[in-house]
């Protein structure tokens, strides 16, 4: 024990030793028990219910004991309005936000609430995703986010009602059969006229898919002004939807409700226009199907539905930890093992040829060749402009339509007012 001198020398020497052990690189480093009772860095993230990123986050976690990761899910509608509120309020927001692709065009609005990725040049990521979605997420010199799953299109059909009706079976002549959407209705009045059956569950998924089909949609993607009525594909999905209708083509069912799982079964509709994600929705439904169904291209052109984007948002707190999570996330590797798990089809190109995908064949769709199918479509998909507001006008077109479906109102009527109210919808945000 030193004890300090009237001239207060002692502390002199002290405080002496004590730099040169410092300048000379010579000072102790913490013990492991030291860095053990360390405070963790919180990361939180908010996801989307159903993304298939929980267990990858988990395997993550096990590999940076540094971290502690809070995950929060909600619907791909709940979470984009949380976040705005959560920057509206000023109070803190997630380090990581899954925004459905729908809606990544309202927060393009706002940069100054989101991190940069060219910050931690993600443009050199960018040769590792499919170039239409890489396109989705840039903006003004800025990268909002990285892309995780896409939904490429597909279309499933019962195999047993197409041979009643007397149309092909195997996947390949189904397409060379059905190649066009005029071949598409003739298809589908065979089935009805030859089974009684409907040949697709409802309008709304039938209208979907065609305008997925578009480069706009919408909006403008130079004005971002409201299009929608002058527009030809927002006006052609909706015609064909209604022209479907009047051949008595539809079954009037929704998907992901019971009797949709009940329909895949007993064959209530003959034709399901599926993307990627929805094909776990149908296993899941109705498991006694396994068999029933096989699949093929959809009519045209490709087309995608759905899928998220990873984003930073500044109000999070620790922008590096968070960037290097979601890079891992949406790196190939961990795209496959989320689609092997979770069906989440991945948007790397590269493992396009993994035999994972490449070679499978789903013992529920027989005879078909399921990755190939949806691989080949998502490379051909064309690339979309979403808008600011369009998952709320698509909402209301899509209720005015299932009234036009439901008999409540007439199709002529139904388009007039479902354009009324999309023009109320974007003023409201103006």
């Amino acid at each position: 024990m030193f004890l300090l001198n009237v001239n207060g020398k002692l502390i002199t020497v002290l405080l002496t030793f004590g730099l040169l052990l410092n300048t000379s690189g010579c000072q102790l480093s913490p013990s492991k028990e030291d860095t053990a009772l360390q405070d963790p860095i919180q990361l939180n993230i908010w996801l989307t219910a159903g993304s298939g990123l929980e267990s990858l986050i988990d395997q993550y976690q096990s590999q940076h004991p540094e971290l502690e990761i809070h995950i929060q899910t909600s619907t791909s509608t709940q979470l984009p309005a949380k976040l705005q509120t959560s920057f509206a309020a000023g109070y803190s927001s997630p380090d990581v936000a899954a925004i459905d692709i729908s809606y990544l065009d309202r927060f393009k609005q706002f940069p100054d609430y989101f991190y940069n990725l060219n910050t931690f040049d993600a443009d050199n990521l960018k040769d590792q995703f499919l170039n239409w979605k890489w396109q989705e997420v840039l903006g003004n010199d800025f990268i909002f986010g990285l892309p995780t799953e896409i939904g490429p299109y597909a279309m499933l059909y019962r195999t047993d009602i197409f041979a009643l009706s007397g149309l092909p079976t195997k996947p390949e002549e189904v397409a060379k059969e059905i190649q066009t959407w005029d071949q598409f209705l003739e298809a589908g009045t065979k089935v009805q006229e030859r089974t009684g059956k409907a040949f697709v569950n409802d309008l709304e998924n039938l209208y979907l898919t065609l305008l997925r089909q578009s480069k706009l949609q919408y909006y403008s993607p130079t004005t971002q002004e409201l299009i929608l009525d002058n527009n030809p594909a927002v006006k052609r999905a909706w015609d064909f939807s209604i022209q479907a209708l009047k051949l008595n083509l539809s079954a009037s069912i929704a998907v992901d409700t019971q009797r949709w799982g009940a329909g895949l079964l007993n064959g209530d509709f003959a034709v399901m226009l599926c993307p990627a994600w929805m094909i776990g929705h149908i296993k899941s439904s109705a498991p006694t199907a396994s068999g029933l169904w096989n699949v093929t291209q959809i009519p045209e052109n490709s087309a995608n539905r759905g899928g998220s984007v990873l984003t930073l948002p500044k109000t999070g707190n620790h922008p590096d930890e968070s960037f290097a999570l979601i890079k891992w996330l949406t790196e190939p590797a961990q795209q496959l093992v989320s689609f092997k798990v979770q069906g989440a089809f991945p948007s790397t190109p590269e493992i396009y040829d993994d035999p994972e995908i490449h070679d499978l064949h789903d013992p529920y769709f027989p005879n078909s060749e399921l990755g190939l199918t949806l691989s080949s479509a998502a490379k051909a998909v064309i690339p979309t402009y979403y808008g600011p507001h369009h998952a709320d006008v698509e909402t209301s077109m899509l209720e005015y339509l299932t009234k036009a479906e439901k008999g409540e109102l007439t199709p002529e009527l139904a388009w007039t007012l479902a354009v009324q109210a999309a023009k109320r919808i974007d003023s409201s945000f103006r």
